[in-house]
């Protein structure tokens, strides 16, 4: 029986699974998505709402088309086995194309460091983007692709011939979306993550038809004001540039999820900076350890959340209403201790000022950490190894559900629609 190498088992895992996982090694890097105070749900919630297919583990919008270019590549093999190969070593041969093709400051190429090696190849990463926009049929693996590949090829070859009176073979679907753009002829010698202006109206077709009513989808049909560059980009994807473009009435919802998404990231964002604050003030006996003095610097991020907190309009009951819909809606998980937690964390937020020296908010924090993360809360009294495992900051800043990401994605459409 052919086998191959252990990377490939990943293929045969579900795609939202496989990213994750992958999301989940990743906070550990990103401080806007470590999820001490276990709201990671409700965060990802948002996000797969508003950006739907999206991940923070995305790097180039090109990628997409990338991958199902590859798997037709590798489908050129005779059999299944082969075209696995195949396809595996394409993966990894193709960071070299992609360095051929673009500068070597080019941001964004996956596996640049780790070559042949490497372990998170890109269709582990885009596989749940591609299913999500209608490029590759939702649950198929590249196994099963080639597998479909075979059967048509054995299929035609026993088809009768026309001439021979014959009914023509039906057609097996393989899976990938019929409409994919052909592939550059020098796809595998040098690449690079210009979009042509076939692509890019075939990205932005399937992501409207596939996505309809979302953000991502608004923001493909038309680009935001003043937006020129990855500089000029809007800080947020609730910034007035972008509400500039939503009707409010054909989109309503859509303003009121940015609404509840806004206030919710601005309200939670309190509960991170009061655990750091905690963190810091457990670690001060060691006045060398940090450059600067974190009591200090998050008391003073805690009066400016406070600030802004207190000129906002509070989370209410109405809003975690809506915030346990879209849980409901999105199919995630939303337990009783979670939503007992966001209520009486949004019952301090009511007098922000007083939160920094709150009793009641204290503990509420000190509670919740060591529900969420049990043996290895760093607040825990007597544990030593993991309050001085504590970098500094830990999940202190703003969540912006994956905006960042998302920004640069639509910076490659928005370049490739000037340069056409």
């Amino acid at each position: 029986m052919d086998t191959m190498p252990s990377t490939f088992a990943w293929l045969a895992v579900d795609a939202e699974q496989r990213r994750r996982m992958m999301e989940a090694v990743d906070q550990f890097r990103d401080e806007t998505t470590i999820d001490d105070l276990g709201v990671g749900a409700i965060r990802d919630a948002f996000s797969d709402t508003l950006f739907p297919g999206t991940s923070t583990l995305h790097t180039r919008l090109r990628y997409v088309l990338f991958i199902p270019w590859l798997m037709q590549e590798a489908a050129k093999r005779a059999t299944v086995a082969e075209m696995a190969q195949r396809y595996h070593d394409l993966e990894r041969d193709f960071i070299g194309a992609l360095e051929r093709g673009t500068s070597d400051d080019e941001p964004g190429i996956i596996g640049r460091r780790a070559g042949k090696t490497l372990q998170r190849v890109p269709s582990v990463v885009y596989g749940g983007m591609l299913a999500q926009w209608g490029i590759l049929e939702r649950g198929l693996t590249s196994r099963e692709y080639f597998t479909r590949v075979e059967a048509a090829r054995r299929l035609d070859a026993e088809a009768p011939r026309a001439e021979d009176g014959g009914l023509a073979a039906e057609r097996i679907p393989d899976g990938l979306d019929p409409s994919l753009p052909a592939p550059p002829d020098h796809l595998l010698r040098s690449a690079d993550f210009r979009l042509l202006p076939d692509e890019v109206e075939y990205l932005r077709e399937a992501i409207t038809r596939t996505n309809p009513g979302t953000l991502i989808a608004r923001l493909v049909q038309e680009r935001p004001m003043d937006w020129t560059d990855s500089a000029t980009a809007p800080a947020a994807p609730w910034a007035p540039e972008i509400l500039d473009l939503l009707s409010h009435r054909a989109d309503g919802e859509l303003r009121s999820l940015l609404d509840l998404a806004e206030r919710f990231s601005l309200h939670i964002h309190g509960a991170n900076l009061l655990y750091n604050l905690l963190l810091a003030e457990a670690t001060s006996s060691d006045p060398e350890r940090f450059r600067d003095d974190r009591v200090a610097h998050y008391r003073d991020r805690l009066a400016s959340w406070a600030d802004e907190t207190a000129a906002s309009r509070p989370f209410d009951s109405e809003d975690l209403l809506a915030l346990g819909q879209l849980m409901a809606a999105r199919r995630r998980n939303y337990t009783d201790r979670t939503r007992t937690f966001l209520e009486s964390w949004c019952e301090q937020t009511r007098t922000p000022h007083a939160v920094a020296d709150s009793t009641a908010a204290r503990q509420l924090i000190t509670d919740r950490e060591r529900l969420v993360k049990q043996g290895r809360a760093r607040l825990r009294p007597g544990n030593l190894k993991a309050l001085n495992a504590w970098s500094g900051a830990s999940g202190a800043g703003r969540n912006l559900f994956r905006w960042p990401n998302v920004t640069t994605l639509l910076q490659d459409l928005y370049d490739a629609e000037e340069s056409a």
